[in-house]
């Protein structure tokens, strides 16, 4: 087993959802029918008794989605366009047909990001062009969670001439925006949905935006924007939104309607994952991992997220490690040590993962899902890889990563962090010689 120091379809369619839709009938994706055990364990454990819960983007969903991009641009008053999406978006023949679905209407920009994760100095470069097209600007984002954060820190920014460094950890305030529309190309982030971007700082640190003024006006989730990515990015990030659905579900700050969206992104993944992994055509399953995705983003922006991420983020800091493994390896490393004293908490975390199955079991149900999508595979590339445990732990305990370790179901001490980062050395350890024993 490889595990650390703890281990113990629907059918494709067009629909809309979000107050202002009028270019489809609305459709309720949400499936809100649960057990009378998972009621039970729910209320079996402190919540939020007051909470806000804010709007959301209007979402344009079905496999005819793109094609609504042109009337979604009139209705926020587009004058220009600036795209911003990155090279293999581009390769894969995405960029130029979006350029030739806006081009016959408006001028249009294209700016292609960087590999690797945001960095201000690309959001300032990108802020910089939007900001010389004048007035009537939108951003369309298009790619995966670094093409849209980029993009959604561009409309924030652009409209003033601070740097993107001024921003990080709120402090300053947005001086408005510019409208903004994502297109997600993989089902992981949900960053076409949420108010926060992750952003890499001079330093290299990992550190974060947040704010209503990076939250997207328009969503369209088509699946097929997401059938070209390549099988190692759909099991990553598809575990990048299980891990969000499940640390917003069982956070301090949770609440009953963002549990409601996560238990349902879980339910749809652990069906829906395994098949875009192995046909990437399959539609259905492509379209349920992108509503799981934008559920899971829509309750983390709820919630929060908890010492996965923490550990995610110190992972990408001090080894460079790409955000959706990271965060997977976080979770495998930490998920029994977080049951242990809270499995009435997790147990309908069990029961959406597994009809049946106990909290107990779920960290071994995580690591066996890892094991079914050959998690080998995706660790392959990164195999050279060095996380060392003193640099974790480091920035593990930076400012930056406290708001989410205090926000995860049991709160570690710095005693427990450091075991639990011995923990996530021994889990990447062990998946480093996974890949050697199936090369």
């Amino acid at each position: 087993m490889l595990v650390g120091t703890w281990s113990r379809c629907a059918p494709h369619k067009l629909c809309v959802c979000g107050p202002l839709a009028s270019l489809a009938s609305p459709t309720i994706i949400l499936d809100s029918h649960y057990s009378k055990d998972e009621r039970v364990e729910f209320s079996e454990f402190k919540m939020t008794t007051a909470y806000i819960v804010d709007r959301f983007p209007l979402l344009i969903v079905g496999s005819s989605a793109l094609d609504a991009l042109p009337d979604v641009l009139r209705r926020l008053r587009t004058q220009c366009v600036f795209l911003v999406s990155d090279q293999g978006m581009a390769a894969a023949g995405w960029v130029q047909r979006v350029y030739a679905l806006l081009s016959p209407h408006w001028r249009v920009e294209t700016f292609l990001a960087p590999p690797g994760e945001p960095r201000t100095a690309t959001v300032d470069e990108g802020a910089a062009m939007a900001r010389a097209l004048g007035e009537g600007v939108a951003v369309v984002g298009l790619g995966g969670g670094t093409a849209l954060d980029i993009a959604k820190l561009i409309a924030a920014t652009a409209v003033s001439e601070r740097p993107a460094r001024d921003y990080l950890l709120c402090a300053h305030p947005y001086n408005g925006k510019l409208p903004g529309v994502m297109i997600p190309a993989t089902s992981g982030t949900g960053a076409e949905v949420t108010r926060t971007c992750v952003l890499t700082d001079e330093q290299g640190r990992k550190s974060w935006a947040w704010g209503d003024e990076l939250r997207p006006d328009v969503a369209l989730l088509d699946p097929q924007v997401t059938t070209t990515l390549p099988r190692p990015l759909t099991v990553a990030t598809g575990l990048d939104a299980l891990v969000h659905a499940i640390e917003a579900a069982t956070a301090q700050r949770a609440n009953a309607i963002a549990q409601s969206f996560a238990l349902q992104a879980i339910r749809l993944i652990a069906y829906a994952l395994p098949v875009a992994a192995a046909e990437p055509a399959h539609l259905p399953a492509r379209q349920q991992m992108q509503e799981a995705a934008c559920l899971a983003g829509m309750a983390i922006d709820q919630c929060g997220t908890g010492i996965a991420h923490a550990i995610g983020h110190a992972l990408g800091t001090t080894a460079h490690l790409p955000h959706a493994v990271a965060v997977a390896i976080a979770m495998q490393s930490t998920l029994a040590w977080s049951i242990e004293t809270n499995e009435a908490r997790y147990q309908p975390i069990a029961q959406a993962m597994q009809p049946g199955l106990s909290s107990l079991n779920l960290s071994d149900a995580f690591t066996a899902l890892l094991q079914r999508l050959d998690f080998a595979d995706v660790v392959r590339p990164l195999r050279n890889y060095v996380v060392e445990v003193d640099a974790l732990l480091a920035s593990m305990l930076s400012p930056e990563n406290q708001p989410m370790r205090a926000n995860n179901a049991r709160v570690p001490d710095d005693a427990a962090m450091a075991e639990l980062a011995q923990c996530t050395v021994q889990t990447w350890q062990a998946w480093q010689q996974a890949t050697s024993n199936s090369a």
